[in-house]
C-alpha cells in the first residue's frame, strides 16, 4: 500500500533549522541518543486504536482552556440589517432604498423585487442554518468578513473540531502520518487534543477512518490554510483508498481572516508568527513541517521513535493554537466594533 518508499527516499540538508540545537543533524543525533531503544509507548505513552480499517496509535492530552465565540446575538443584529447580502444590491442601490425606507431585511419582505431572498436569509438566521450563511454572507461582503466568523455564536462548543495534518509532502499522493484533533470538552475550559499517528504506512487507511469519522460528527470544522491543504489532502488520500469523507458543513480557514486582521501590522502571517506576534507563543524547540518527511523516514529506518517525537509535538503545538488564535479574532474583531 505504499506509496512513499523510505529506501528511496533522500532528505534534504536544511541548514536553517530553526529549533535547537542550532542544525537539524545535531537534533537528530540528540534524538537518537536519547531514544535509542525505547519502545513507542514509552517515548509517547498512548493507546491502539482499532477499526474496520486496521489500527493506528492514538495519543491524547487534555488542557485547561476555552473557545471565545461570536456574540450570536449580535450576529443576528448585524446580518437582518444588512441589505447588502440579497443579490442584485450594490451601493448605489442600498442608497436608494435606504431613502425609500428599506433599511433591513425586515423591510425588503415588503419589496417587490428582494422580498423573496430577504425572507430565505432572515429565515435561515432563525433557523441558525450557518452551513448556508456563511455561503450566503461569504459571497456577498467577504469570506473573510468578521461577518463569517461572527456566525461561530450560533454553535456551541460540540460543534467545533480544530485539526492540523502532518504529511510526508504537499501533494496527496504522499501518506500522511500524524492528523491532530482538537475538541472543546463537555466540562468547563477544558479542551482535548486527540493525535492519531501513524506507526508505519500500512496505518494510514485507520488514521484516515478514523479522522474522517470525527469530521463527519462535527458540523464546524477550523483549520489554518486548510481549504488549500489540509482538507484537500484528506479528501485526495481518502479517495486514494477508496472511502469518502463527508465535506464539513461550515469550515473556518483561519489563515484568510488572520491576514485580513493583520496584514497591516505582521510581515507574514504564518501560524508560527501569529503564535509569536498575537498569542506571545515562542517555540524554544520546534520541528519545522518542511523537515516532517525527513524525521519520519529516520524513524522509519531506524525504529527509534524519538524520530517521531518532534513531528507529535510540532502538530500537538499547531492544532492547540488553533483554539486560540480564533478567540484572539473574535475578541479582535468584537473591540473594534465598540
Amino acid at each position: 500500500m505504499r506509496t512513499f518508499d523510505p529506501d528511496k527516499y533522500e532528505p534534504d540538508v536544511d541548514p536553517d533549522f530553526d529549533g535547537r540545537p542550532d542544525t537539524a543533524g545535531a537534533f537528530r543525533e540528540q534524538l537518537r541518543r536519547d531514544y535509542e531503544g525505547m519502545p513507542l509507548e514509552k517515548v509517547m505513552p498512548g493507546d491502539v486504536v482499532e477499526n474496520d480499517y486496521g489500527s493506528c496509535y492514538r495519543l491524547s492530552a487534555k488542557s485547561r482552556g476555552g473557545l471565545r465565540r461570536g456574540d450570536a446575538g449580535r450576529a443576528r443584529q448585524d446580518l437582518l440589517g444588512s441589505v447588502s447580502l440579497v443579490r442584485g444590491i450594490r451601493s448605489k442601490t442600498q442608497a436608494r432604498l435606504k431613502e425609500q425606507g428599506f433599511k433591513t431585511l425586515a423591510d425588503l419582505e415588503n419589496h417587490p423585487r428582494f422580498s423573496g431572498e430577504s425572507k430565505r436569509i432572515r429565515e435561515l438566521l432563525e433557523a441558525g442554518s450557518t452551513e448556508e450563511l456563511t455561503e450566503v454572507v461569504g459571497a456577498r461582503l467577504s469570506k473573510s468578513h468578521p461577518s463569517v466568523l461572527g456566525l461561530s455564536g450560533l454553535h456551541a462548543d460540540s460543534d467545533f473540531l480544530f485539526l492540523d495534518l502532518e504529511t510526508m509532502g504537499l501533494f496527496a499522493g504522499q501518506p500522511l502520518v500524524v492528523a491532530g484533533l482538537a475538541r472543546l470538552g463537555p466540562e468547563n475550559n477544558t479542551i482535548t487534543v486527540d493525535q492519531y499517528v501513524v506507526r508505519d504506512f500500512p496505518d494510514e487507511l485507520a488514521l484516515l477512518a478514523e479522522v474522517n469519522a470525527q469530521v463527519a460528527a462535527h458540523r464546524v470544522l477550523v483549520t489554518y490554510n486548510g481549504k488549500s491543504f489540509d482538507l484537500p489532502f484528506l479528501t485526495g488520500r481518502s479517495a486514494y483508498y477508496g472511502i469518502g469523507l463527508k465535506p464539513p458543513g461550515v469550515h473556518f480557514d483561519l489563515l484568510h481572516f488572520c491576514r485580513r486582521a493583520w496584514r497591516d501590522e505582521l510581515e507574514g502571517c504564518s501560524l508560527r508568527s501569529i503564535e509569536q506576534s498575537i498569542l506571545g507563543i515562542s517555540r524554544e524547540t520546534d520541528l519545522p513541517g518542511k523537515l516532517v518527511p525527513e524525521f519520519y523516514y529516520e524513524y522509519l529506518r531506524t525504529g527509534n521513535a524519538g524520530f517521531l517525537k518532534p513531528i507529535v509535538d510540532h502538530n500537538r503545538q499547531d492544532v492547540a493554537s488553533l483554539v486560540n488564535v480564533f478567540s484572539s479574532l473574535v475578541e479582535l474583531w468584537a473591540e473594534r466594533r465598540q
